[in-house]
């Protein structure tokens, strides 16, 4: 199934972005750098904080990330990000992996990255209609592949960009071979990937990742979690593992009182 969005109550605001919760998430100088180096996984930080996205560009140019939001912008938008709140109407937000993949591999071309059409955007839906989604940033070497299906293990697919279950991970094909290696993932809200301004860090923060060259073996086990059902138990695991890097106390699914219980 294509990964459909709800737009949530999400706008610019001011040269800045909001979702639809507000927590009490404002973050010192401290914690936006710790954050700018957390991937995806710290976006609910940035969304639910209220976040200036110049605020946010300047953290990411003082931890030296390698993609901002001003490289993300011109790439993306084809626009400047001083120009964002005069061209905020021109260009809907993604609301497919498929173009989230392709506003991804324009990020990574406009950084010299010469196999950028490798790396894709997936995701897992199945928790979408409670609010959350699972995403991973990959690289694949292959155009097409032959791969279980991720919710029948016993059904064999042959799969091209062309087919919306190509956007998902996948660890290894048919033969047991290794497939996919992950290189960042996030357990989000989706409303904080709802509007183009949240979707803009999100493509940031996940580039700037993936530049790392640092393999997430971790991700498998808690798609696996996911998959079964307990997607609040990763996304506090994940939320937990975030704040404690942050040195916050709590974490925003305790701000806004999410619970698997």
């Amino acid at each position: 199934m294509r990964v459909y969005l709800k737009l949530a109550l999400a706008c610019l605001l001011t040269g800045g972005f909001v979702c639809a919760h507000s927590g009490a998430l404002s973050l010192n100088s401290r914690q936006m750098d710790a954050a700018t180096h957390a991937g995806a996984a710290a976006l609910p930080y940035f969304v639910y904080g209220k976040t200036s996205l110049q605020d946010l560009d300047a953290a990411l140019k003082n931890a030296d990330a390698p993609v901002r939001l001003s490289d993300t912008y011109p790439a993306v938008y084809h626009h400047s990000l001083e120009e964002a709140p005069a061209h905020k109407e021109e260009a809907p937000a993604f609301d497919s992996m498929e173009t989230a993949t392709r506003h991804l591999r324009q990020i990574l071309k406009s950084k010299g990255v010469s196999d950028a059409e490798n790396y894709l955007i997936t995701a897992i839906d199945t928790a979408v209609s409670d609010g959350f989604i699972l995403t991973a940033a990959i690289y694949r070497p292959d155009k097409t592949i032959s791969v279980f299906n991720k919710f029948n293990f016993l059904a064999r697919q042959t799969l091209s960009p062309a087919d919306p279950e190509f956007f998902r991970a996948y660890r290894v094909d048919v033969s047991g071979d290794p497939q996919d290696i992950i290189y960042d993932w996030a357990a989000l809200p989706t409303d904080c990937i709802a509007c183009r301004e949240c979707q803009a860090v999100f493509l940031t923060l996940t580039a700037n990742k993936i530049l790392e060259k640092q393999a997430k073996d971790d991700f498998w086990p808690q798609e696996r979690q996911w998959i079964a059902g307990n997607h609040l138990s990763v996304l506090i695991r994940q939320d937990m593992m975030v704040s404690q890097a942050l040195g916050i106390e709590k974490g925003f699914t305790q701000n806004l009182k999410i619970s698997k219980n």
